[in-house]
């Protein structure tokens, strides 16, 4: 199995980070590849063969990306670099059908691929509260989970989750539905509406936090990766 882990060039710390989440959720490290900006060209060599992309934290994405121009008053740290790397990944993803998840920036560029829309500051916006940056796995506010969420249905209907975002979801766009929502009614999670395939996108970071539904995202993911390994690869060469 062979799943994109994507980072910024200057976060190769999230190697780790979620590489202990993916050791929870029953994975390898071999199973996850390292790809940045940077690495992107020698990492996929000839060829875009994988079985799943793995979106982590980072930037915000540039506001021209969904039609806007930087809020004044708003504290923006745009990586063009890696918003190119990513979208060019989901366009990938889409067009072969890989799992995806995306967790806080991932979950925002998601969002703008399928043409939706950010919260620039949630401060600005008068949704205080969202970025919590220490102690990592801090557990700041419940989400409430949709009953109608086909892809977080083993999850608790209410769980706490850390948060460290300024930026949010305004608008989900094309083909994704709003599956958690905190209680300002910041959204949370996002899922694809497509029945046969995985894309999930989280605002909190589950990768901080060992344990109950935090783990269970990981875990979910990592079988549908596994499923799309099983349909990739004849018997026997995974």
């Amino acid at each position: 199995m062979r799943v994109l882990l994507v980072h910024s060039d200057d976060r190769q710390f999230e190697i780790a980070r979620f590489g202990a989440a993916w050791r929870r959720a029953g994975g390898n490290d071999g199973e996850l590849i390292s790809i940045a900006p940077a690495t992107a060209t020698a990492t996929l060599g000839n060829g875009l063969e994988c079985d799943g992309v793995l979106l982590t934290g980072g930037p915000d994405v540039e506001a021209w990306r969904y039609g806007r121009v930087p809020l004044a008053g708003a504290e923006l740290h745009a990586d063009r670099a890696r918003d190119t790397l990513d979208l060019e990944l989901l366009a990938h993803a889409d067009t072969h059908g890989w799992p995806v998840l995306g967790v806080c920036y991932g979950c925002q560029l998601l969002t703008v691929a399928r043409g939706g829309e950010l919260i620039q500051d949630l401060g600005l916006a008068g949704k205080p509260g969202h970025r919590v940056l220490e102690p990592k796995d801090f557990l700041a506010h419940t989400v409430a989970r949709s009953p109608s969420s086909r892809l977080l249905r083993t999850l608790p209907a209410e769980f706490a989750v850390n948060t460290r975002h300024h930026q949010g979801v305004l608008r989900s766009g094309e083909r994704l539905r709003v599956v958690a929502v905190a209680p300002d009614g910041v959204i949370e999670a996002l899922e694809g509406i497509e029945e046969d395939r995985f894309v999930l996108a989280v605002q909190w970071h589950p990768e901080h936090i060992a344990g109950g539904p935090h783990d269970e995202v990981f875990r979910l993911f990592r079988a549908a990766c596994a499923e799309a390994s099983s349909r990739r690869r004849p018997a026997g060469k995974r």
